[in-house]
This record gives structure tokens, C-alpha cells and sequence, in this order.
């Protein structure tokens, strides 16, 4: 008895089932307070990172900057300048846009989700 399906490496022992879309588990709508977490996560983690490499850039800068100002001036620096009067405010101004943008990114895409 010769196997029909050995050239294209199809034999009796595979077959192909048809799923019927009536067969099929309707998709289940998220909850809101699933919405929400999500959400909330998602802009508060999109904050961090962006605070975070605002603090990064901005430190780098006030080191340059403070490098700078004392090999002109000639004079011991105080690094930690650096961080008081450059990095910190560039976080936190950075931050608060980043905060404020991953928001409005947010709102928009749920009225998106459910305008639709």
C-alpha cells in the first residue's frame, strides 16, 4: 500500500480542522479599573524613564558646565553645584513634561478606543 501524502510529507495522521467563527470565544471587553492600571502605569513608568535621563543629561551638562567655568576662572569648583543648580532643575522640568505629554497621549488614545 503506497502513502499518498509521502512526497509532500503529508500522511494519514495529519489533519486539517476547520474552527467555525460561531465556535469561537467572543473577545471579552477589558474592565475599567484593568483601563486605568494599565494607564497609570504606563505613564508613570514613561515618566521615570524620561526623569531619569533628564537627571542623567542634565548632570552631564552641569559637570561640563563646571569644568569649564574653572578652568576659566582658575579656581577649585564645587561639584556638587553640578547637582543643585543644574541636574535636579532639569529633572524635575523634564519630568513634569514628560508627565504632562505621556498624559495627554493617554486621554487621547482612550477617546480614541472609544469613539470607536
Amino acid at each position: 500500500m503506497r502513502n499518498e501524502g509521502a512526497a509532500t510529507g503529508l500522511g494519514r495522521w495529519c489533519t486539517l480542522e476547520v474552527m467555525y467563527s460561531t465556535a469561537m470565544a467572543p473577545s471579552k471587553q477589558r474592565s475599567t479599573i484593568s483601563i486605568v492600571f494599565t494607564s497609570t502605569v504606563r505613564v508613570l513608568f514613561t515618566t521615570l524613564l524620561f526623569t531619569a535621563a533628564g537627571m542623567g543629561a542634565g548632570l552631564f551638562c552641569g559637570i561640563v558646565g563646571t569644568v569649564v567655568y574653572g578652568i576659566i576662572r582658575g579656581a577649585q569648583v564645587d561639584m556638587s553645584n553640578a547637582y543643585k543648580h543644574v541636574a535636579i532643575p532639569a529633572a524635575v522640568v523634564i519630568g513634569t513634561a514628560a508627565l504632562v505629554g505621556a498624559l495627554a497621549l493617554e486621554v487621547r488614545a482612550h477617546r480614541q478606543r472609544t469613539s470607536q
